[in-house]
């Protein structure tokens, strides 16, 4: 069974970064969390996928074939 929610230090590994680093992200608003009964934190399994894959990076060719399409 797999969890819906992840706890602060569960989402970290999960993400594969520091907790502090997490900490840091959340206290910049720049991945989402939820914050039910005050301090604890909990992270939607969902989010967390989503916002890795908001940090894409495209690769030369993708580049490439964005810059050729442009100039046609």
């Amino acid at each position: 069974m797999s969890k819906d929610f992840l706890t602060a230090t569960e989402a970290a590994d999960y993400l594969g970064i520091a907790l502090s680093y997490l900490y840091k992200l959340t206290s910049s608003n720049a991945i989402a969390f939820y914050r039910p009964c005050g301090r604890k934190i909990l992270f939607k399994v969902d989010d967390l996928r989503t916002w890795i894959e908001g940090t894409r990076v495209k690769s030369n060719a993708e580049i490439q074939a964005e810059i050729s399409a442009t100039k046609k």
